[in-house]
């Protein structure tokens, strides 16, 4: 799994998912920063010389962000590349925890679902802020 971003996301989102599940060396972070496209797609590259088996997840920040489709650009034609826009801590965790244990056509559907089920509003609404919207 490659995890893709704009600067600092990746590699902390890799680092919480660290934190609960453990060491993940088959989790790459690949960051679009102040050095630009052009650094970001080289580091891709470099990457892509890597041989990956089996399916080759790219999970990125945002739908149609510069880090996803670059990405997936240069990484697809390497194996079976798959994209994954709205990277969560959720979503990783899924894919993470039952990537042994899924096919990849059920593991990506079912890892999107539970990070959508993972998104909650918990606003808690007062009698008196009740009482002024009327």
């Amino acid at each position: 799994m490659i995890l893709v971003s704009h600067f600092g996301l990746a590699s902390g989102i890799k680092k919480a998912l660290e934190f609960i599940v453990g060491v993940q060396k088959e989790v790459y972070t690949i960051e679009l920063d102040e050095e630009g496209i052009e650094a970001f797609k080289e580091k891709c590259r470099l990457l892509s010389k890597d041989s990956f088996e089996g399916t080759t997840i790219i999970v990125s920040d945002l739908p149609a962000g510069s880090p996803g489709a670059t990405a997936f650009s240069l990484l697809n034609g390497t194996g079976d590349v798959r994209l994954i826009s709205g990277m969560n801590l959720p979503l990783l965790l899924d894919l993470v925890l039952s990537s042994s244990v899924k096919t990849i056509d059920a593991l990506i559907p079912e890892a999107i679902s539970s990070a959508k089920e993972a998104i909650q509003d918990y606003t808690i609404v007062t009698n008196e802020e009740v009482d002024d919207e009327f």
